[in-house]
């Protein structure tokens, strides 16, 4: 018997091992191959810059409109067009947007009554956004994010100098609450391990994201794509973009933003577990085998089945070797204490928060089990107050097979050939 107990055990551990091995690998990649946009990086920029239309949609965000538009006009970046949607607010949204916009001949405020039908809300928003717009270039960009001031200049510049079409930045995370510190580090790292930078940013690789917090994408490969019509009815429509950017060989970066970008996701317990939820479950394209997967994979490096196995195997370890027995265990502690303290700098997060990353990890668990029961159930999307019944948990055209459908979205006179960017 204890034989087995050693040998499920030991077995349980090694893959603990396996899987922070993995996360450490990822990480010295991100830091090789994803590059971190400093304010103060040289820039590449033509003499006459291209028009930047920023586009940020807005329903209910009168605690937060402020600082975001107001990190938008204050960018160094002269040459661009602002364009609020305000998203059938009914707070103070629209007052507030209009206040700041008083007097400036750059500024747009576009107001939608009613969501198209088979369209999420940001989507259309987005969508009506760029109809307003005149730039060559397109900014996408939340309103619980805002933009530290050079963002636009050496976004633009990234994408100029490397000849590529979408650039878009993982954030700095602002978190203020427990729950906030406890949980979305952890829910972070789990979006990159489901799409790890250093391949996005590898034009060889078919791994593609965006992240939709704020992207800049060439209106030429925007028309391209079919611009949100594509992406209309999807949870996750900026990991759509990225998808169909990559795809039609059009060139996408996805750079460290942590000095660049910041934001604030979710607040409360409930928003971040059901933000997060609706995220995750479209980001695995609601295939039930892949969840289950990472559900095993999380609960096996939980802290309950690593103490487990712990009291499994060291009984018998220590009969065996009483000298030796405990390296199998404490090298995963030390890999677990490592790669999350690594995780939290390249996030720009005080090493401390690494402390709740067991607790993160029980609450991802929980999360994949209620994931587990929504695509069973085929439970309707619910997200900010609407049902969108028709969304479905099989969705097609998130991973773009071909470009046919995109074809018929193409203006010929916008149409012009990208080289192939090299791995950064």
């Amino acid at each position: 018997m204890d034989y087995i107990f050693i040998a499920i055990g030991s077995a349980v551990l090694i893959y603990i091992m396996f899987f922070w091995s993995s996360r450490m690998h990822e990480i010295a990649d991100n830091a090789k191959w994803v590059p971190v946009l400093d304010p103060e990086n040289v820039t590449f920029l033509p003499e006459s810059r291209p028009l930047v239309s920023v586009v940020v949609p807005a329903h209910n965000e009168q605690d937060l409109i402020k600082i975001c538009l107001e990190s938008i006009l204050d960018q160094d970046y002269m040459n661009l067009e602002l364009i609020c949607v305000d998203d059938r607010s009914a707070d103070r949204t629209p007052e507030i947007v209009t206040k700041i916009f008083n007097g400036r001949s750059n500024c747009k405020l576009v107001t939608i009554k009613e969501r198209l039908v088979g369209w999420t809300g940001k989507c259309h928003a987005l969508h009506e956004g760029v109809k307003h717009s005149s730039g060559e270039w397109l900014a996408f960009l939340d309103a619980d994010s805002s933009l530290q001031k050079t963002a636009l200049r050496q976004c633009v510049s990234e994408a100029l100098h490397r000849n590529i079409n979408l650039v878009t930045l993982s954030p700095q995370f602002i978190l203020k609450t427990f729950w906030e510190k406890a949980l979305l580090p952890t829910f972070a790292a789990m979006a990159a391990i489901l799409f790890p930078l250093s391949k996005v940013n590898d034009p060889r690789s078919s791994v593609a994201t965006a992240n939709g917090m704020f992207l800049v994408i060439s209106r030429m490969a925007y028309e391209k794509i079919g611009g949100h019509c594509n992406v209309k009815d999807l949870a996750v429509e900026d990991i759509g973009i990225g998808k169909r950017v990559k795809a039609a060989g059009l060139g996408i970066l996805f750079a460290n933003g942590q000095n660049l970008l910041r934001t604030r996701m979710y607040s409360g317990f409930h928003q971040i577990l059901d933000g997060w939820t609706r995220i995750l479950c479209a980001a695995m394209n609601y295939r039930l085998s892949t969840v289950l997967k990472y559900l095993t994979m999380h609960v096996l490096v939980s802290l309950p089945v690593f103490v487990l196995a712990t009291l499994l195997y060291s009984q018998p370890a220590m009969d065996l070797s009483p000298t030796f027995w405990f390296f199998l265990p404490l090298a995963c502690l030390i890999q677990m204490i490592v790669a999350s303290n690594l995780f939290f700098d390249q996030l720009g997060l005080p090493r401390k928060f690494s402390v709740y990353v067991a607790l993160g990890n029980l609450m991802l668990i929980w999360i994949f089990a209620v994931m587990v029961k929504k695509i069973i159930c085929r439970d309707a999307l619910q997200w900010r107050g609407t049902t969108y019944q028709y969304t479905r948990y099989q969705p097609k055209y998130l991973d773009p097979s071909n470009l046919e459908q995109q074809q018929s979205y193409i203006s010929p006179k916008s149409v012009r050939s990208v080289n192939q960017p090299e791995p950064f």
